[in-house]
């Protein structure tokens, strides 16, 4: 696995905060559509990362320093980092009720995020709004892990069915 990988993103951080919107004739929950803007943009730049973009499939610790535009609709930060997780983990669609693999991003799912040590938001930077990440991979044997998930990955993995 590899070391720690660190980006950055440029643009006003901006959490989910799921609103009722009115689509197809029916009331449905979207995410806000500043969160929204702020999706797209984000996924961009990771796609336009420079090449190797590891991906992480075991437990990680996730840094995150945020920069905020402005203090206007200022943003909670558990808020924040569940929005970070969801973007920088795999998408997936159901298909026909199947879960199907989209886009690998960097994480195969935002629960072996473990910790979120340092995260913080840092400071107002009206000029270059942007998120820090930094994404550390945490090396344990399925004895010391705790989650079901991880456990199967990382005895998968001692088994020589993962790479």
């Amino acid at each position: 696995m590899a070391d720690s990988y660190s980006f950055i993103i440029y643009g006003h951080p901006a959490t989910k905060k799921n609103s009722a919107t009115m689509a197809k004739n029916r009331s449905i929950l979207l995410p806000s559509k500043t969160y929204r803007e702020y999706e797209k943009l984000f996924k961009q730049q990771m796609a336009a990362l420079p090449k190797p973009v590891p991906h992480f499939n075991e437990g990680v610790q996730v840094t995150a320093r945020y920069y905020l535009k402005n203090k206007a609709h200022y943003p909670d930060l558990v808020g924040l980092m569940q929005a970070t997780a969801d973007l920088i983990s795999d998408e997936y669609k159901v298909y026909n009720r199947k879960k199907r693999l989209v886009r690998e991003w960097l994480l195969s799912d935002d629960r072996i995020i473990k910790n979120w040590d340092g995260t913080e938001i840092v400071a107002i930077d009206k000029e270059n709004p942007r998120v820090e990440i930094t994404i550390t991979p945490l090396y344990r044997c399925f004895s010391e892990e705790t989650d079901p998930y991880l456990i199967r990955i990382l005895k998968d993995k001692q088994q020589g069915r993962l790479f």
